[in-house]
């Protein structure tokens, strides 16, 4: 937390840690694990939701 532009305290910053689990024999390489992350970042409800900056915890 922190102030922002007005001076008000807030979230000024999210990091989301998602942990994904394959169980499937057939493993995605890592181009497709970099497009479903892009995916699912489209299309998260807390991106689209809050007026802050949004990382994830995840390192290629």
């Amino acid at each position: 937390m922190a102030k922002d532009t007005e001076g008000k305290l807030s979230l000024t910053k999210v990091t989301l840690r998602p942990k994904v689990v394959f169980y499937n024999e057939q493993q995605p390489n890592f181009e497709q694990l970099g497009k479903m992350h892009h995916q699912s970042h489209q299309q998260c409800f807390i991106a689209n939701s809050v007026k802050t900056e949004i990382v994830t915890g995840i390192t290629h």
